[in-house]
């Protein structure tokens, strides 16, 4: 498991050097201030980099790990390979990584883009099964409820997978102007209403029926699938929780 060295899920200099010590390929987004001077002194878009380790930097080092300042304060600096790129909506996007050159700038940047599944699947688990609600502060009832959360979101992905296999022959059948897709918020509810009842039913046929008519529920709540054009995130406090992101869970 690797160390607590980050911030705010942006890389800082300690799990930097923790991943180049230990060989471990990795690719990161930079904030809009991280490493600010070695970005500015880049002459190209993809360049080798030294992140320096300046008295400032191991001051904020020093206070949660100590133990590797004074490795830092003689190695002066970390090696790495920074890449600045345009989203599509126009914004800078600067990316951090170890790959050697033989990938291009924009392989890494394809790269980086397929983290994006996998963003959604961290946000079903967070905002609409509320993962980080757990039972309890002891560690035992934080693994609990972490594997019961993952049991239970595998659950309901089989049910979609098979869900949208359904629907896709819908699409085709009725002509609609955009592809369609389960509205996943909705389908966690019904899951969560019906399918403890399911697994307490002790007749097998009865509880095979249940579990078709659950699918044929989940079913009936689509949503179209569109492409729009991305626009930079505007964060607003007093709109927190938004009316399309109810508990569903």
């Amino acid at each position: 498991m690797l160390p607590s060295w980050s911030r705010a899920n942006y890389p800082s200099i300690e799990l930097i050097n923790f991943l180049e010590k230990n060989r471990v390929k990795y690719l990161f987004r930079l904030s809009s201030n991280d490493y600010k001077k070695e970005r500015e002194l880049m002459i190209t878009e993809d360049e080798s980099v030294k992140l320096m380790h300046t008295n400032p930097r191991l001051t904020k080092i020093k206070k949660n790990h100590s133990e590797i300042v004074e490795e830092l304060r003689e190695n002066k600096y970390t090696s790495t390979r920074i890449i600045l790129s345009k989203l599509p909506s126009g914004s800078e996007i600067a990316l951090i990584t170890n790959l050697p050159i033989e990938f291009d700038w924009q392989k890494i940047e394809n790269l980086y883009f397929k983290r994006w599944e996998i963003e959604k699947k961290y946000h079903t688990l967070k905002n609409k099964m509320k993962l980080e609600s757990v039972t309890g502060k002891a560690s035992l009832y934080v693994y609990q409820d972490f594997w019961a959360q993952i049991v239970i979101y595998n659950m309901i992905q089989d049910v979609l997978h098979s869900s949208n296999k359904n629907i896709e022959k819908e699409t085709v059948k009725h002509g609609y102007k955009y592809p369609i897709r389960i509205n996943e918020n909705i389908a966690i509810g019904l899951f969560k209403e019906k399918f403890i009842k399911l697994l307490i039913e002790p007749n097998d046929r009865i509880r095979d029926e249940k579990l078709l008519q659950l699918q044929r529920s989940i079913e009936k709540y689509i949503v179209p699938i569109r492409n729009l054009k991305s626009k930079d995130r505007k964060h607003n406090l007093s709109n927190k929780y938004q009316n399309n992101q109810k508990s569903s869970f």
